[in-house]
């Protein structure tokens, strides 16, 4: 196994320096029935009968034999699956003292899982921490509900098999217009919905070259907000810490619905999509959305109920649902009978799954009982099911997830709109602000900062406004095979955007190629310098400005490991009134090419008065810019600046005493500090803080505002900056 190479090539560090290992979508990658020379054997093995002559029932619905022929074959393809990587991954790992995490397909896809991965849930119980990999921005929604399933799954599988994390690989395929709030939103999500270990998706060493569009964001050193992400992972460790141990308190469980899928998977249809697949998922989202939670438990689970109706698994469920289910195993069948006559309710709903039997002479049969409820929507049954009371304008938006630890009880709430929420959760008075969760500890929610009231100061005009260098994104590029004079004339030349990976005009090959790109510039920047990446150019390459040759590149970290920068104030020509500047590339050879966007950095501003980014103008600019009016950056020169701006202003303080202040809108992330100190980190809403013990008199108030960097790495137009307005208040 591929496992195998780590061990011998660090036998001691495994166990210690290598605590685990993660195993992240393996899959047999193929149609709907993945096949072996030995399947047929193990086939008949486990059901008394040749799959050879019954294939036909794989591919076709010919008659009632047809789901249970696909159920046996999904039957015995879980024991191989499980026995043989899963089984073994985890042995492998447990003997060298290692725990075994990741997670299979990805597991909001029920139907191709039930296809690869048959019974996906109890394939999890050799992983010590069974694991998601909700990919995207998009999850929360009440349209994109398969996010609560797949999440779901992988809680459920944690509490099915008594382990105390179930994980995320998460924060991937965002974007690089993710910020730090944004993080947050996902990671509460997640929390609520039963996650408490994060394995975090991209962690990348370099993003040099096309690695920058794999995966974004790394939360690493290039996010521009790298310095404040320790406020991120403290808020994450702690409110996972306590939602971790003692007990999940639940007692809906769903039926993971993996049999009836994959009785329905045909191949000349659309089989990674079974019809019945997005009413499971808007189930979900019904009953997250009213504070029902859930668990989802497998066949296996129902079927070892005891006789006197009892479910031996760690959580003690008292209702079972079958959400929107055509087929079920009889043994299962009869384990719902025993919870039910129990005193356990079973409520089948859409559909009422007819049992698949061993006996090919009468595959299917009706099972339920009348103690078997029966309802074609759950809405008019939700009034009945145990919950949390949430009340106030949006509750629907709450998601709620109890626990409890050493006979206290844990709450954690997560408001997923776009507005505060105000009311009650569980009896206990919130407000949890826009797409962010608060735990409850003991009936305590958490303190509240309120915001000002009408007789705060607004203290938004008169600020003077700092900025680290711009960065002006050199991406429009006309492309020659030769050098035409004179060298103005490049604007009639093919142009292709390497911001958009538009392809470039003289494609692949070893001849020389020429490539400008113009600005504009009035007045000087003399401390401007050109930065690049490893890939930015290839072949044998030389690059000038205005005609004048740069070679003095020195290596750098500027947004990479992997740059370059080279001074070029000194070629730039600049003046009165806008004036033309001209970046040529010369380069031929093997594999040479123009592949990724140059910048050019420095103080000055810029703008595009003719909205293609082809065509920039820049004014050369020092020190620090009065401002008489908050403003985006892109309306005062900065559309395509990502990084730190510090905000500074005077406030006159008449009476000693604690002060409120709240900052208003900030795109994305502020730090507020008082005559030099650091007294608070706001990465999310409500941007508010305390200042504590401030004496009478005068006093600088900073605030550092920095934004992802969307702008600078995709000229995303993003609207960035301290917005406000800014009110300060007694407190």
């Amino acid at each position: 196994m591929s496992y195998e190479p780590y061990a011998q090539r660090y036998p001691d560090r495994l166990g210690s320096i290598i605590k685990g290992g993660f195993s992240d979508e393996p899959s047999p990658g193929t149609g709907p029935f993945p096949w072996s020379a030995g399947l047929p054997a193990e086939f008949s093995a486990d059901h008394g009968y040749d799959i050879l002559e019954h294939l036909p029932h794989l591919a076709v619905n010919i008659d009632e034999r047809s789901p249970m022929v696909r159920h046996h074959y999904r039957l015995t393809q879980h024991r191989l699956v499980k026995a043989n990587y899963v089984q073994q991954v985890g042995e492998w790992c447990r003997a060298r003292g290692m725990q075994f995490t990741g997670h299979l397909t990805r597991t909001e896809w029920l139907s191709l899982v039930a296809a690869w991965w048959p019974n996906e849930l109890r394939c999890y119980e050799p992983m010590d921490i069974p694991c998601t990999d909700p990919l995207g921005a998009s999850t929360g929604f009440s349209d994109a509900a398969a996010y609560h399933t797949g999440l779901k799954v992988a809680s459920s599988a944690a509490h099915l098999f008594g382990r105390q994390q179930a994980g995320s690989d998460c924060l991937a395929v965002m974007g690089d217009e993710t910020s730090i709030r944004d993080l947050r939103s996902q990671l509460d999500y997640q929390m609520a919905l039963g996650i408490n270990f994060f394995c975090v998706h991209g962690l990348s060493y370099s993003l040099d070259g096309r690695r920058k569009d794999e995966v974004p964001p790394s939360i690493f050193y290039q996010h521009t907000q790298w310095r404040q992400m320790g406020t991120l992972m403290e808020h994450v460790s702690e409110t996972a810490g306590k939602l971790t141990g003692g007990r999940h308190i639940c007692e809906i469980a769903l039926l993971y619905p993996s049999t009836s899928l994959g009785c329905q998977i045909e191949p000349d249809a659309d089989w990674h999509l079974v019809p019945d697949e997005p009413v499971i998922h808007e189930l979900s989202e019904l009953l997250l959305s009213h504070h029902h939670d859930f668990d989802f438990i497998d066949e296996v689970a129902v079927q070892q109920i005891d006789p006197q109706g009892a479910l031996s698994t760690p959580e003690a469920y008292s209702i079972i649902i079958l959400p929107h289910l055509r087929y079920i195993d009889a043994a299962t069948a009869q384990g719902l009978l025993r919870f039910a006559d129990g005193g356990g309710r079973v409520i089948a709903v859409g559909t009422t799954p007819q049992a698949i039997t061993r006996d090919l002479t009468r595959p299917l049969t009706d099972w339920a009982s009348e103690r078997i409820e029966f309802v074609e929507q759950l809405d008019g049954l939700l009034d009945t099911l145990p919950g949390v009371a949430v009340v106030g304008d949006g509750a629907d938006d709450v998601f709620v997830l109890r626990r409890e630890r050493d006979g206290e009880p844990v709450t954690f709430a997560f408001n997923r709109r776009e507005q505060e929420f105000t009311g009650q959760v569980d009896g206990t008075s919130v407000v949890i602000p826009p797409r962010e969760g608060i735990l409850v500890e003991n009936g305590r929610a958490p303190e509240h900062i309120p915001a000002p009231g009408a007789d705060a100061l607004d203290i938004s005009t008169g600020w003077e406004v700092e900025f680290e260098d711009n960065q002006l994104p050199l991406n429009f590029w006309h492309a020659s095979a030769s050098e035409p004079r004179p060298s103005a004339t490049f604007v009639s030349l093919p142009g292709f955007d390497l911001m958009q990976r538009e392809p470039d005009p003289l494609g692949e090959g070893d001849g020389p190629a020429v490539y400008w790109c113009r600005f504009m510039l009035t007045g000087e920047i003399p401390d401007a310098r050109i930065v690049i990446e490893d890939s930015t150019i290839t072949g044998d390459w030389m690059l000038y400005v205005n005609d004048v040759e740069i070679d003095d590149w020195q290596r750098v970290v500027e947004s990479d490991c992997r740059n370059l920068q080279a001074s070029v104030g000194h070629a730039l020509r600049g003046g009165s009134t806008p004036t033309l500047n001209v970046v040529r590339i010369k380069t031929s050879g093997p594999g040479r090419g123009l592949h990724e966007v140059a910048y050019l950095y420095g103080p000055f501003t810029c703008e595009y008065r003719y909205g293609h980014l082809s065509y920039p103008f820049v004014q050369g600019y020092a020190g620090p810019m009065p401002l008489e009016a908050l403003q985006p950056w892109g309306a005062i020169g900065y559309p395509t600046f990502a990084g730190a701006v510090v905000y500074r202003t005077k406030i006159d303080i008449a009476e000693a005493g604690d002060y409120i202040v709240d900052v208003g809108r900030v795109e994305d992330c502020a730090a507020v500090s008082l005559d030099g100190v650091e007294v608070a980190v706001l990465p999310w809403p409500p941007y508010r803080c305390m200042l504590c013990g401030v004496s009478a008199g005068t006093h600088e108030l900073a605030i550092e505002v920095c934004n992802p960097p969307a702008n600078r790495n995709r000229a995303a137009g993003l609207v960035a900056g301290l917005l406000g307005p800014v009110r300060i208040a007694r407190g």
